[in-house]
């Protein structure tokens, strides 16, 4: 909120809007500062602390690398499927040069 009420007078006219700038702008009460600040402090501390008080970038962080090496490591064993598959294919390529052999080409 702006301490200044001579800016933005919504249209008063300029005798009111005088009257209305001159008025002194209320204070809040002390146990309102006091309890709204000390809500500030907590919702920064909640905001800065993840699990087990670490702060959440570093949780972040070592979540992502474990579950991209999970993935990798996953990727990379070869499974019977594949093995099967790669065996058919050369059968397939050594049928056919053998039938090119015999066809003389």
């Amino acid at each position: 909120m702006s301490m200044n009420r001579d800016k933005g007078r919504d249209g008063l006219g300029p005798d009111l809007g005088r009257l209305y700038a001159s008025v002194p702008v209320p204070k809040a009460p002390a146990w309102f500062v006091a309890r709204t600040m000390a809500r500030l402090r907590r919702e920064e501390d909640k905001k800065s602390r993840g699990w087990f008080e670490l702060p959440r970038w570093i949780l972040i962080g070592a979540g992502s690398a474990l579950m991209a090496l999970g993935w990798l490591w996953w990727e990379s064993k070869p499974s019977v499927a594949d093995a099967e598959f790669f065996a058919a294919l050369d059968a397939m390529v050594e049928e056919e040069r053998e039938s090119r052999w015999w066809a003389g080409l």
